[in-house]
């Protein structure tokens, strides 16, 4: 495990959350991002995942809803913690459905752009999201279960 083991992280809320972040590309290969209204910064779009939704649902949700963009979730490509917040979310890969990118009452601004372009343009947490599912050449396997009983299944699929 890599990390700064000189630094103590503030203790974390009293549990966490989850959250879900969403690379969404569309048939041109462009990246959706979205520029929020509070804090305003542009950013991948995602969100918190609300009690009894799905994970990737929630990606799916929170992309439509902060850009008018509906898409279809193929995949996990990573999960970041931010202990300090309590957060907990996971990297979705989508394509592009339906929809045209607008303002919405969560965002300023949203479009596809060029991948080199969004890295740039990116709030310095979103940056290596992008990176990550970038570079994936697989998702991985994401199973909701209660109990023996399977919910849903996201496979393991290629990203690339």
């Amino acid at each position: 495990m890599t990390g700064r083991q000189d630094q103590q992280a503030p203790p974390p809320p009293a549990g966490y959350v989850l959250g879900a972040t969403c690379v969404a590309f569309n048939d041109m290969g462009h990246v959706l991002i979205a520029r929020r209204r509070s804090p305003e910064r542009w950013e991948l779009p995602g969100g918190l995942v609300d009690p009894l939704e799905s994970f990737g649902d929630a990606a799916a949700r929170e992309t439509l809803e902060e850009t008018g963009v509906l898409v279809e979730v193929h995949g996990l490509v990573g999960v970041y913690q931010h202990p300090s917040r309590g957060i907990l979310a996971g990297i979705f890969i989508a394509t592009a459905l339906s929809g045209e990118p607008h303002p919405t009452a969560e965002s300023s601004a949203a479009e596809w752009t060029e991948a080199a372009d969004a890295l740039k343009r990116l709030h310095p947490l979103y940056r290596p999201r992008l990176e990550d599912a970038l570079a994936a050449r697989e998702s991985v396997t994401f199973r909701v279960h209660e109990g023996t009983e399977v919910l849903s299944l996201l496979k393991a699929t290629g990203v690339v």
